[in-house]
């Protein structure tokens, strides 16, 4: 599918970002700069970043990491069904893209969108952060066959830990249960990236009583520790120690 005017323009200036010439670089952004600050360059680098197959990977994943610093100013200004169709498309580019790069640069867009509706929603606690579709998604990934969707959830929940350790402390039970059925996945992708989504909420919430909800997921932990520790990744060793050590000090005794 081609390309909007607007999308094609933005993928030419979003592409000369990625090539070592300087002097086209500071021309793009020279250029970029007004665009960015009108709302429509929205739903443009989003048809930049989901063209897949058409688009080079490196542009694509640039304009999701542009998008994402500028969505926070943008977002608020559409209107509900503007909001919801961009919501629905960037849970889309999550379910079929291939790139990894280019995934968690969309990953961190949706957390960022997900704090932006969350703020906006006083009873976003209920609603599931102002936007229930995400967290059905993310409980739908979780239990999915394939474990690359397994671990999409985990990096997902990874990237929101600001917005769900303010704003969706209701829903920590459940959370705990998806933590707790992750840690024992068989596969150390959807290990590792739940540990590392569960070492930072912990850290988020290590002084608030509500710890006291994920203490259970101590002896998951463990066996994931010790799992590490076996195979030689240090770097979740580590992380695993962090969550061991928030869990035991911050969580009340039994």
């Amino acid at each position: 599918m081609a390309l909007s005017a607007d999308a094609t323009q933005m993928a030419a200036l979003l592409a000369a970002l990625t090539h070592p010439d300087t002097n086209a670089i500071r021309e793009a952004e020279v250029t970029l700069k007004p665009l960015l600050k009108d709302a429509r360059c929205v739903p443009a680098m989003v048809e930049v970043v989901k063209a897949q197959g058409t688009q080079n990977d490196a542009v694509r994943h640039v304009t999701a990491i542009i998008l994402r610093k500028r969505i926070g100013g943008h977002f608020p200004k559409f209107d509900a069904a503007t909001k919801s169709a961009l919501k629905s498309e960037l849970l889309n580019i999550l379910t079929t893209e291939n790139s990894r790069p280019v995934r968690n640069g969309v990953v961190a867009l949706v957390a960022a969108i997900c704090k932006v509706e969350a703020e906006d929603d006083q009873d976003s606690a209920a609603v599931g952060g102002g936007w229930p579709e995400l967290f059905q998604f993310i409980a739908t990934a979780a239990a999915d066959s394939h474990p690359e969707a397994r671990e999409l959830a985990f990096l997902l929940l990874g990237e929101m830990t600001d917005t769900i350790g303010v704003h969706l402390k209701p829903q920590f039970g459940t959370l705990a249960s998806l933590f707790g059925t992750a840690l024992q996945d068989g596969d150390a992708k959807v290990q590792n990236a739940s540990v590392k989504a569960l070492g930072l909420l912990m850290s988020y919430i290590a002084d608030e009583d509500e710890i006291d909800t994920f203490a259970p997921l101590l002896p998951p932990v463990l066996t994931v520790a010790e799992a590490c520790r076996v195979r030689g990744d240090e770097e979740i060793v580590s992380t695993t120690l962090d969550v061991l050590y928030d869990l035991s000090f911050f969580s009340s005794p039994s």
